[in-house]
């Protein structure tokens, strides 16, 4: 068994949650259950949707993904487990990492201030930019997916 160490504390990984993992840090975009699925199965052909399914949740419970959701579509996970932000396209549904270089201290600071005014508890956030990637603005209008 591997042992992952980049968390708090050591966790082991059995060989199916090492492979979605792996799966996950090889790709560049936040694949959904299904798509984790299909990936790991080419390397694991009798692992089960089940299987896999536990991993990722496994994993994001340890920290060491995160699971992204957009409305009512299929959940997404991704290999960076940090608060970052995110490009999604509004015809496709891809989904980018974006580093804006947000000051270290940008997530206390709004903690604080959400407390502080408004007596809110932040947990977290999502910062997200709207828009369409290249491969949809390079489509004609009519045939781009909505």
């Amino acid at each position: 068994m591997l042992h992952a160490t980049h968390v708090s504390s050591p966790v082991r990984l059995t060989p199916h949650r090492a492979a979605v993992l792996d799966v996950l840090r090889s790709r560049r975009y936040h694949p959904t259950a299904a798509e984790v699925f299909r990936m790991v199965r080419r390397r694991r052909p009798g692992v089960s949707f089940a299987t896999i399914y536990n991993a990722l949740n496994w994993l994001t419970s340890k920290g060491l993904i995160a699971e992204l959701q957009f409305g009512d579509e299929a959940s997404r996970y991704d290999s960076v487990p940090e608060l970052h932000e995110h490009l999604i396209c509004t015809r496709c549904g891809a989904l980018e990492d974006l580093d804006l270089g947000l000051p270290e201290d940008f997530w206390s600071r709004s903690r604080s201030i959400g407390r502080r005014r408004f007596g809110f508890q932040v947990q977290s956030y999502r910062l997200e930019f709207l828009g369409i990637c290249p491969r949809c603005a390079g489509r004609n209008d009519s045939t781009a997916p909505r």
